[in-house]
């Protein structure tokens, strides 16, 4: 695959298909490739419909009709006929931990999508067995008690019949799961305090913890393997390969995201290692996604530690080029999940001893750090793109926002809110006046009724309120946050469009959004979240050319049908990296070929 920094070209303004072909070509300058005889969809200002497009080097010469486009052809142009298939620029997943999931899912056991604890045990068995007494078991993540057939979540005695002689740690969203050896080896026992900003739960009529850990409280698993003050995402997954394993397993799954049209990700929060893995992926001429990886930190360590990690930084925000860049500090977690997510009213159902009433979710990280590491952040170029969920939680992420805007400037540099699951209509002034970005995902499409379960039914109906956002001009982008490898971005787009969820049920039927707005939150938006809406995102001349050969029309489709998609092709630098071997496309296949 060729990686090559691309110079724009400046084509000047011009309306519709029949302007196209001003962008204009030189003499002996013609395209490599030119595709005809499809519906391209541009998702450009006007969302523009067009029947072919050409490809020069790693971008896009022009758009047009057949006969234009046909006309630039030279002798060495590869004629590619799309036998009527509709095109889509490259999707970009906005948030998706790839190199975490990717172990998790190469050395892990796969458990996302069992439909019972007595499966999930099972498979948990069968890994055991293969393992040597005393060493770690973990699972995948991605799965929900509302799936289960037992509709709740596993204790350590549903995990223990299978593993009375290894550590287990099933891992949850927010939350772990624990066998009875894995918390003797962690220390945990009924005296055993939750730590703030965390829940060890505990059974009501012993007092025994039952092996969930929640937030913070997780932390406490590093134990197992002796360590401390280290998050748990370096424990097991990404923390439990060795450099060789990370690359073999990001190999893999980088040819999942291929396969479900996926040409750009942004990787929420990585260690400086896991970022060199990419990057030997990268010098290797492997990569096949463009990457914008934002920097972890724990939220265990002191204010002072954390503002030190930052200025040893020679380099921030924005560094790199279109293949692999430096997004900003990712998952600075002010609340938690769908268990912990910080609210300004309270629960109806807590995740453990608490009572609802007087349960408002969990803040990780103290308000006085937090803004400390804020202000740190905007004083030396960082973006800040926290993990904020709950409407409390963004009350403070606002007020340090402001803080660190004062400092520093920050209404051009695109700060992110990460999730907004739960926001309210009077923070939406705030959110615009800041420039922020919302970085929103499908959660409830996955997990409605675990959002109803803890939240009521009101909260969740207005989880991930994209109609409020885009009304209100806020900048949204879309992504999975899904340990599904693939998380397909065809169910992302039809729950944004209908707000069905998985199991069932509509969720929040006024925030529904057109098909158009929603594939532009899934392109031209994510390249606006990462500073490169004028590179990618949209089918325009001098844009990469990074497309996807649809089955079905996406714009035409029944409905119920846009989950059923497919890529056919998928193109990123103008070359095939992924080709289901469709018949329709024969054609296509065997012209670009190198």
């Amino acid at each position: 695959m060729r990686i090559v920094v691309l110079a724009l070209v400046s084509f000047g303004l011009c309306f519709g298909s029949a302007c196209a072909v001003h962008a204009a070509v030189s003499p002996g300058s013609g395209p490599d490739t030119v595709l005809y005889n499809g519906k391209v969809i541009s998702v450009n200002d006007e969302f523009d419909i067009h029947q072919a497009i050409a490809i020069r080097g790693d971008s896009i010469l022009a758009v047009g009709s057949d006969d234009e486009m046909l006309q630039l052809a030279n002798a060495s142009t590869r004629v590619v006929d799309l036998a009527q298939h509709a095109v889509i620029p490259g999707l970009i997943d906005n948030h998706v931990h790839l190199i975490n999931n990717a172990v998790a899912f190469h050395q892990g056991v796969g458990v996302a999508l069992v439909d019972s604890i007595e499966e999930m045990v099972a498979r948990i068995g069968d890994k055991v067995k293969a393992t040597p007494p005393g060493e770690i078991v973990f699972t995948s993540s991605g799965w929900l008690p509302s799936q289960l057939k037992e509709q709740r979540v596993p204790t350590r005695f549903d995990l223990d019949p299978v593993s009375p002689n290894h550590p287990v740690v099933v891992l949850g969203g927010h939350s772990l799961y624990l066998n009875s050896y894995a918390l003797e080896k962690a220390g945990i026992t009924r005296d055993t305090p939750s730590p703030p900003g965390g829940t060890i739960v505990k059974d009501p009529d012993t007092g025994e913890p039952t092996g969930m850990l929640v937030e913070n409280a997780s932390s406490l698993a590093a134990r197992i393997v002796s360590s401390s003050n280290t998050e748990t995402w370096k424990i097991f997954g990404a923390g439990a390969a060795s450099a060789q394993e990370k690359l073999d397993a990001l190999r893999a799954a980088q040819r999942k995201l291929n396969a479900a049209g996926i040409t750009s990700i942004r990787e929420p929060g990585l260690s400086p290692d896991d970022m060199r893995v990419y990057q030997k992926l990268r010098d290797d001429g492997e990569l096949s996604l463009r990457v914008s990886m934002s920097l972890s930190l724990s939220p265990y360590e002191s204010q002072e530690v954390l503002i030190g990690q930052l200025r040893t930084w020679g380099v921030s925000t924005g560094f790199g080029d279109e293949f692999l860049r430096l997004d900003g500090v990712g998952e600075f977690g002010i609340d938690g999940g769908f268990e912990g997510g910080l609210m300004s009213e309270p629960y109806e159902n807590s995740p453990g001893n608490e009572e609802a009433g007087d349960y408002y979710g969990l803040q990780r990280i103290p308000t006085e750090k937090y803004q400390g590491v804020m202000q740190a952040m905007s004083e030396l170029g960082w973006r800040s793109t926290s993990h904020i969920v709950g409407d409390r939680g963004l009350d403070i992420a606002l007020d340090a926002y402001e803080a660190a805007d004062r400092v520093a400037s920050i209404t051009s540099r695109r700060w992110v809110i990460e999730h907004g699951h739960y926001t309210r209509p009077d923070q939406f002034e705030r959110i615009r006046e800041l420039g922020l970005v919302i970085s929103t995902q499908f959660h409830p499409y996955m997990a409605a009724q675990n959002m109803v379960h803890y939240w009521g039914e009101s909260r969740a109906n207005q989880a991930m309120r994209l109609r409020d956002w885009l009304d209100a001009g806020i900048v949204v982008g879309g992504g999975s946050d899904w340990t599904l490898l693939p998380a397909n971005p065809f169910w992302m787009l039809y729950f944004w469009v209908t707000r069905e969820s998985r199991l069932g049920g509509v969720t929040g039927y006024d925030q529904r959004i057109t098909r158009e707005e929603a594939l532009q939150v899934m392109t031209r938006n994510n390249a606006y979240i990462t500073f490169e809406e004028d590179i990618k995102g949209s089918l325009e001349p001098g844009k990469l050319a990074d497309l996807v050969v649809l089955s079905d029309d996406y714009l035409t489709v029944p409905e119920a049908d846009i989950r059923e998609i497919t890529p056919l092709l998928v193109l990123l630098d103008g070359n095939i990296v992924f080709d289901a071997g469709v018949p329709s496309v024969d054609g296509a296949r065997r012209a670009m070929q190198p």
